[in-house]
């Protein structure tokens, strides 16, 4: 039961992060997040440099995922474990985008004063 709910939690992430990603990565892009990050110049430094070591990888399972859905919903064969093979990358790519949002939260916050 236990298995059956942690699987449907990644799977569920990883439907959102099919649109949260390129959005993510169009926020870093335009620098949406530069406000946010403390003006220490070693805070943005590690946050120049964590979100390369987040969003890349989050940028290839994303590319990942939804090749394999293509390919996957465009099989003209004997497709038996196609879906499953999607469902897997999509729970994959669930992950990855929680560590991204994990990291998002604890650099943006701010220290009370």
């Amino acid at each position: 039961m236990l298995n059956t709910l942690l699987v449907a939690v990644a799977v569920t992430a990883g439907l959102i992060a099919l649109v949260g990603v390129p959005l993510r990565a169009w926020q870093f892009q335009t620098g949406r997040f530069r406000p946010d990050i403390p003006r220490h110049a070693l805070a943005r430094a590690t946050f120049s440099v964590f979100a390369v070591l987040f969003l890349v990888p989050n940028l290839a399972a994303w590319a990942y995922a939804v090749y394999t859905a293509h390919a996957d919903f465009t099989c003209l064969e004997s497709c038996e474990a196609a879906r499953m093979r999607t469902t897997i990358t999509i729970g994959m790519l669930g992950c990855a985008y929680a560590l991204l949002e994990g990291f998002l939260l604890t650099a943006r916050r701010r220290a009370r004063s």
